[in-house]
């Protein structure tokens, strides 16, 4: 019975051991433990302590030594744009004005027009010297004697005036010719006046009628049958003849260029109209396509 005793008081004395050494071993964990942290904390590097003013001034010197670095070339890293070239446009250089010297031209718009379409101003039909009809746009103008005939335009009589006709010649031959009469007095039954002709064969010329000299009449040749490159020869060919009367001055035109000017004041005014004068052809024909004229024509 001792000895029972005895062993259980060594069993609790072993327990009661064990237990105080498992306590002194948590206490030594613990102790350790605590140690290692404390060298650790001292083994970490401690960072000083930045105060504001100490930021401030470390802020400037860095200004500083921003200011005195010199600048470096920075590469790029994209490949550079490269600007459209412009290509410079030559602005086309002004072709200069060329003054023209056709009365049509430079006088502006006519005081008077008839495009021939009807016969309005002028005496259509038949007499023993012409016949006239209007159709396709023109007076179809017609020679039935040997003696030149003309129709007078019933327009206002002109005393400063620049006339024009356009006019297309049928068939022909030599001096088969046409024109424009002007300056013709009414009240002598339109029987004098000045008479401005081209004929078949490229001539020119002008003469100054009157009517009522002797039996016959008598006829000044102003200017005579003159070759001009100016005229469009031949048979189906058409010029533009024009004439400025201004007082005593007379001044003649083809196809808008000056050809000849003469001085004469037998007639200072009167009416205008156009004639035929068949020479060679028989039943000449000529088409009159425009009529017009300026009334106190400024002439170059």
């Amino acid at each position: 019975m001792k000895k029972a005793i005895t062993l259980i008081v060594l069993l609790v004395a072993v327990l009661m051991a064990g237990c105080s050494v498992v306590e002194r071993f948590k206490m030594a964990e613990q102790q350790y433990l605590e140690t290692r942290v404390v060298d650790l904390l001292n083994e970490m590097p401690v960072e000083p302590v930045v105060t504001e003013e100490a930021k401030v001034v470390e802020t400037e010197v860095v200004v500083e030594e921003t200011a005195e670095t010199p600048e470096t070339t920075v590469e790029a890293t994209e490949e550079p744009v490269v600007a459209e070239t412009q290509v410079a446009t030559k602005e086309p250089t002004a072709k200069p004005t060329v003054e023209s010297f056709d009365p049509a031209v430079y006088l502006g718009t006519p005081n008077w027009v008839d495009e021939m379409e009807k016969p309005e101003f002028w005496v259509a039909g038949s007499d023993e010297f012409t016949s006239a009809v209007f159709e396709n746009g023109a007076m179809t103008f017609k020679a039935l004697s040997e003696t030149p005939g003309w129709r007078i335009a019933t327009t206002e009589e002109l005393s400063k005036a620049y006339m024009e006709a356009k006019v297309k010649m049928g068939a022909c031959s030599g001096t088969d010719g046409y024109g424009l009469v002007f300056r013709v007095p009414k009240n002598v039954n339109y029987n004098q006046g000045y008479f401005f002709a081209v004929t078949c064969d490229g001539r020119y010329s002008l003469r100054l009628w009157n009517g009522l000299s002797g039996d016959n009449g008598k006829s000044v040749m102003l200017k005579n049958l003159t070759v001009s490159d100016l005229i469009n020869k031949g048979k189906d060919q058409t010029n533009r003849l024009g004439v400025a009367a201004m007082g005593d001055r007379l001044v003649l035109f083809i196809n808008g260029e000056k050809v000849e000017e003469f001085k004469d004041d037998t007639y200072p005014s009167g009416f205008f109209g156009l004639f035929v004068n068949r020479d060679k052809t028989k039943d000449l024909t000529v088409y009159v396509g425009q009529v017009r004229y300026w009334t106190d024509p400024e002439i170059k």
